[in-house]
């Protein structure tokens, strides 16, 4: 039983999933999206196989991977996966991902999980993005809890306490854990830790001794890459106008259209890299260390992980080459790789500019190419 404190972010225990079946099968965009999974069903048989699956492991195994697959095979070139040899399956994790897109990022790793013979791992998920009883319902049936939003700092100090005692209750539980490096997608290619999101991982746990507290924890960096970053287009565009503008205000439902966009858009190949654990060891030389040194630092350990083991595509070199003005990285991409390229950026520069204007031309550019020319900086000097 999960303690009553989690009541309010905690996802679907077994014994809750047949009332959220039984809630699909009446509500019309759940079903719309099970018929996308299930196809040449009618809607008697979808509702039928909704209402067989009666546990969180059985709406992985039955709606999740179907899910997944569909996008693989309508989006995507491949799927490359690593480092699922470096974890045992009687132990549990805390996954601490980068996050290039909404959504796409937990679920592709929650499917080569089971095709691995792993459990799934519950995936944090902001509550900003609850935009309506059926997204709640789908989410809590996936393993996502929720992060709270925070509108003042007593109130995240508050949230993260809660936060931080649910994951490491999970983990105390042997259920694993994926939660994304930083507060939102990267937005600029660059992925780096959330100093503060170490301190809440730390906020549980033994306070008096820092080392054995985040040893606990079993923290393992994973790297995501996508040869065709998920919604670039967007998130070009919303760095450009906070830039521009000092502020960037999101439209009503933007973050659906977000996840949508990154369902929907050609992603080309994929690699998802588990990378080595942050075990005791690797933290025993910060012992007797003040907190203040020790938190970068084990940024600093997750951040190189994810670099070294970041898989970089034709894509990334090219972006560099073109922002540096140089051919450094020729011998990394074919003229055809850089024509087709070309193409795909020329068609981004033109919705964006009939939209913003020809001032936007220089550094809207700038921005668009860094989110796949910054993983080659950080990749060589990790």
């Amino acid at each position: 039983m999960i303690p009553e404190q989690f009541e309010d972010i905690r996802s679907y225990t077994d014994e809750e999933i047949p009332s959220a079946m039984e809630y699909f099968t009446n509500d019309e965009t759940s079903l719309s999206m099970a018929k996308l999974v299930l196809p040449g069903k009618s809607d008697d048989e979808v509702k039928d196989l909704l209402r067989s699956i009666k546990t969180t492991d059985e709406f992985q195994h039955i709606m999740m991977t179907r899910f997944v697959k569909l996008i693989v095979s309508t989006t995507m070139k491949s799927v490359d996966t690593q480092g699922f040899n470096l974890i045992d399956r009687k132990k549990a994790y805390l996954f601490t991902g980068n996050h290039r897109d909404i959504t796409l990022d937990a679920f592709f790793l929650q499917m080569y999980m089971l095709e691995n013979g792993f459990e799934t791992c519950h995936i944090a998920f902001g509550d900003n993005l609850i935009l309506n009883n059926t997204i709640d319902v789908f989410s809590k049936s996936n393993k996502m809890f929720k992060v709270l939003r925070s509108q003042n700092v007593r109130e995240l100090a508050q949230n993260s306490q809660h936060l931080s005692d649910y994951i490491r209750y999970l983990i105390r539980e042997n259920k694993t854990v994926w939660i994304a490096q930083r507060n939102g997608r990267t937005k600029d290619g660059n992925d780096k830790t959330d100093h503060g999101l170490i301190n809440m991982f730390s906020m549980s746990g033994d306070r008096t001794d820092f080392v054995s507290n985040l040893a606990e924890l079993n923290i393992t960096p994973i790297a995501t890459s996508y040869e065709y970053e998920p919604c670039a287009m967007m998130k070009a565009r919303e760095s450009y106008l906070k830039e521009r503008d000092g502020v960037y205000v999101k439209k009503p439902m933007e973050d659906m259209d977000s996840i949508v966009s990154g369902i929907k858009k050609k992603k080309g190949r994929m690699n998802i890299a588990i990378c080595p654990t942050i075990t005791y060891d690797d933290l025993r030389q910060f012992e007797g260390a003040d907190k203040h040194e020790i938190v970068p630092a084990v940024a600093s350990m997750i951040d190189k992980r994810i670099y070294e083991n970041y898989r970089l595509y034709p894509n990334n070199y090219i972006a560099n080459d073109w922002l540096s003005g140089s051919s450094t990285f020729k011998k990394h991409y074919t003229q055809e790789e850089e024509d087709v390229f070309k193409a795909y950026c020329d068609k981004i520069f033109s919705k964006l500019y009939e939209e913003l204007g020809s001032e936007a031309e220089k550094r809207f550019t700038e921005i668009l190419l860094g989110i796949y020319a910054i993983p080659v900086e950080n990749k060589l000097h990790c």
